[in-house]
This record gives C-alpha cells, sequence and structure tokens, in this order.
C-alpha cells in the first residue's frame, strides 16, 4: 500500500509528502519480528509502549512507521522513512485492516466459543484444503482486537477462503472484530463458564459471542451447538433461523457412526462420509462436527473426496497423544475452565489401559468470584474415578486437591508449575498413562517439556 492510502484509510497525517508514492508490504507491531519493507505500527500496550522500539524497527529494515502525535521524536525518524501520525495508533490499525478486508475477495469462516475454537479452526482449515485451492487460517491464536487485524494483513489477496479464530475478554470487544471481518459464515462452538472474570454469567457469555452475528446480513449463516441450550435460547433472540450440529440431540448436522481406534482417535462418520479424527474425546467430535457444518455453509461439497485420507492437525498442546520413553501422554494444557476440564478428564478415563494413570492439573484462570468453587467441583467429579496419583500446580488448583477423596490415592500440590517440572521425574515412570491440563497462564507446558527431554519422543 502506498502511504499516501494508509494515512487516508487511517485519518492520520504523512509526515513528508514526498514519501506519498512509496510503499510497504506486510504490517507488524512487534519489531523483534518485523521483516523488511513492512509498516511498524507503535502501539501503546498494558505492559509495553511500542514507540520505544521504533529506532529498533527502523534498523531491522521497516518500509515506514505508523505513530501516535504524542511520540515526542516524529520529527526524528521522519527524515529518514515515511510517518504516518495518528491520534490513537491501535484504532488506525483496526481502521487499515477493515479497509484491507473490503478489499479481499476471500471466503471468511468466523469461529468462536468458550470452548474448542482453536481446535474447530485447525479441523476447518484441513477440511477446507480437501475441497479448495488457496486457503488461509489464524496463525496460532492471533484472535483478539490486536491480532485479527495482523491475521487479515496476512491473508494474501489471491485466497479463496480462510477461517478465521476470534475470541473476547469482556462484551464490547465481538461488536468490533464483527465489523473488521465481515464473515461469510459465522460458527459458535459453545457457550461455557469462562471470562466470567468480566462476563457475570454464561448467559451474558452467549449473548457476547452471538454479537458476531447481530448486524451482519440475514445471509450470513449461524452455526450453533444444538448441546449448548443456553446457546441455543440465547441466540433464538438474535435470530430466526440458525445451522445446528449436535451429538446428543436432533440438529441439522450429526453424528452416523462412532468407531474408537485403537490409538485413542475415532472414525466419524457424517453425511456418509468417513473422517478419522486422532483427537480423544466427544468434545472433539462435536468440534469436528462443527467444521463439517461451517465448510457446507460456505458452500463446498465432499463428493468425490477420499475424506478417510483427510489429515487433521491441531496446535500444539490440545488433546494430542504423546508417546515419550515408554509413558503415554494426552497433552492438553493450552488452556482449561470447568467445561473443557470435565470433558478431557472424562474423555481420558474412557481410553482404556492397565497401567497406573497419572493427572496433572493445574490453575483454571478467569474464572471470577467462584473460581475455588469451580476447582472444587473438580476434585469432586474426581471422587469416583479410578487413577493413581494426583498432581496439582497453582494456588486455585489446590482445592482440586482438598476435595478430591478418591480413596488410596497419592495427592502432591505445588503452588507452580515451575517447581511442579523441577521434581515431575521423580513422580513418573516407564509405561504411565498421563493427563496434563491447565489454563495457560498457569504455564504447565513446563511439566510437559521436563518430560520430553526425558527420552525422545516416538
Amino acid at each position: 500500500m502506498r502511504f499516501d492510502q494508509l494515512a487516508d484509510y487511517c485519518q492520520g497525517r504523512l509526515t513528508n509528502i514526498t514519501a506519498s508514492a512509496e510503499m510497504f508490504q506486510g504490517v507488524s507491531i512487534d519489531s523483534r519480528t518485523l521483516k523488511e519493507q513492512e509498516l511498524f505500527i507503535a502501539i501503546k500496550g498494558e505492559l509495553h509502549d511500542g514507540h520505544q522500539y521504533i529506532n529498533q524497527a527502523i534498523t531491522k529494515g521497516a518500509g515506514g512507521i505508523l505513530a501516535e502525535s504524542s511520540y515526542q521524536k516524529i520529527s526524528e525518524i521522519a527524515e529518514n522513512i515515511p510517518v504516518v501520525v495518528v491520534t490513537d495508533s491501535h484504532h488506525a490499525m483496526l481502521e487499515l485492516a477493515k479497509e484491507y478486508r473490503n478489499l479481499l475477495k476471500t471466503k471468511i469462516i468466523a469461529v468462536t466459543g468458550s470452548n474448542g475454537k482453536t481446535t474447530t479452526k485447525e479441523l476447518i482449515f484441513s477440511l477446507l484444503q480437501a475441497v479448495e485451492k488457496n486457503v488461509f487460517k489464524t496463525p496460532g491464536n492471533l484472535n483478539n482486537l490486536f491480532g485479527v487485524p495482523l491475521t487479515l494483513f496476512a491473508i494474501d489477496k489471491n485466497c479463496n477462503a480462510a477461517v478465521l479464530e476470534l475470541g473476547i475478554s469482556t462484551a464490547n470487544e465481538m461488536p468490533r472484530l464483527a465489523e473488521i471481518v465481515h464473515p461469510e459464515v459465522v460458527v459458535i462452538t459453545n457457550a461455557g463458564v469462562s471470562h466470567l472474570e468480566f462476563l457475570s454469567t454464561v448467559q451474558d457469555v452467549a449473548r457476547a459471542k452471538l454479537e458476531l452475528i447481530k448486524n451482519a446480513s440475514p445471509d450470513v449463516p449461524l452455526i450453533i451447538n444444538a448441546d449448548d441450550l443456553v446457546l441455543v435460547e440465547e441466540a433464538k433472540k438474535v435470530r430466526d433461523k440458525f445451522i445446528t450440529f449436535s451429538i446428543d440431540n436432533d440438529a441439522d448436522f450429526t453424528i452416523q457412526k462412532i468407531t474408537p481406534h485403537v490409538d485413542g482417535g475415532n472414525k466419524i462418520t457424517i453425511d456418509s462420509h468417513k473422517f478419522y479424527l486422532p483427537l480423544i474425546g466427544k468434545h472433539q467430535i462435536s468440534n469436528l462436527l462443527a467444521a463439517y457444518a461451517s465448510v457446507k455453509a460456505l458452500g463446498y461439497s465432499f463428493d468425490g473426496i477420499d475424506t478417510e485420507q483427510i489429515q487433521f492437525e491441531t496446535a500444539p498442546m490440545r488433546g494430542q497423544i504423546l508417546n515419550i520413553s515408554g509413558m503415554k501422554i494426552v497433552s492438553d494444557c493450552y488452556n482449561a475452565n470447568p467445561d473443557s476440564m470435565q470433558a478431557s478428564l472424562q474423555a481420558f478415563f474412557e481410553l482404556k489401559t492397565d497401567n497406573r494413570r497419572v493427572l496433572i492439573l493445574g490453575d483454571m484462570l478467569e474464572l471470577g468470584d467462584d473460581a475455588e468453587k469451580y476447582h472444587r467441583e473438580i476434585g469432586e467429579f474426581l471422587t469416583d474415578k479410578k487413577f493413581d496419583l494426583l498432581l496439582t500446580g497453582g494456588e486455585l488448583a489446590k482445592e482440586i486437591n482438598k476435595s478430591c477423596n478418591a480413596n488410596g490415592i497419592k495427592k502432591v500440590e505445588y503452588t507452580n508449575s515451575k517447581d511442579l517440572s523441577t521434581d515431575i521425574l521423580s513422580y513418573v515412570k516407564e509405561n504411565d498413562f498421563i493427563f496434563i491440563k491447565g489454563s495457560r497462564g498457569v504455564q504447565l507446558e513446563m511439566v510437559l517439556q521436563k518430560l520430553q527431554t526425558s527420552g525422545e519422543e516416538t
């Protein structure tokens, strides 16, 4: 894009008119990962001010700078590089993303929900690759008001279809994301107990997710989980018609057949199409249904496609089964809330084994005033389950330990994951069947990394 166009889109001021026709390619808000000729947007965050890294960005070859008028050294940097000055650089980035989205002909599926949105995004991408060329997905989990604009900027103009993950913490974020993304299909995986630190009730969570569709055209399909009764009731207040998927209830998209696989995954039949899903748990099958429904809603067909050959992959630490040094490990420690914790644990206990079962559980965060209660409920859920060792990491996870009254179970609690990871090899042994889950902020991946470095993954 030309710098005079950038100034126009962002309602900013180009400091050097002679640079009007100069162009940048790509956008970055992180000087560490910035590539040559990219526009560096200096954003004031809660912890860091991007204006402090402008010189580093210039040194790395930035094509230009978008900075706020309050930055006192603008005149110094404007001598060497194109600079567009705005009042609020984050707002300017959002406006630029909206304008770029309008230039794209890409058909976008937007995925949101309390649980499973990243996995569903990955499954959608795998399905899209089977039926379309030039497809794209949100990298990692760049799903908020900073990540979504960067995701849009990364979409090539020749991209035919894309799947974007949208995440929120507060009620006012989704309308802005909806305004920027303009999706052709909207998928809501569920509305559960998450972000209650900012959204008081599950109904509030459902309403916040549904803001994504509230002002969209009636022609934009809304796909929701019919097994989530709260979400269904709230959706009825927004839309007369919507598309449903379900495992347990009548819906537009359901499962014809489930055949457990020896490795813990499942062979799934939907609309006579067979898929192999290498992820454990009923909730993962629900994610596949959501993915299938969304790709169909975008107008694609799987007729003539050998769907059993589709290779489904998901982001790391989201339900994979790893074999390390003779131990089988269910790695699900990217995030956690009460619903996903119980669903994942239930799936773990349904897998057959004659070996020791070891649970490594961390805090579930952003649960508001009732956080301790939700952790105690997990402990109560575990009371009648058969396992051999419970290790917890985090202050809240201690409540799981205290409320789990399973007979003969060894229970050990740690205040943090670092100390737990230091000692983990003294608790586990060859042939153990291990389950690891907690919120990302607890950093249980340190435990997983310690187990991985103890031997080669097979």
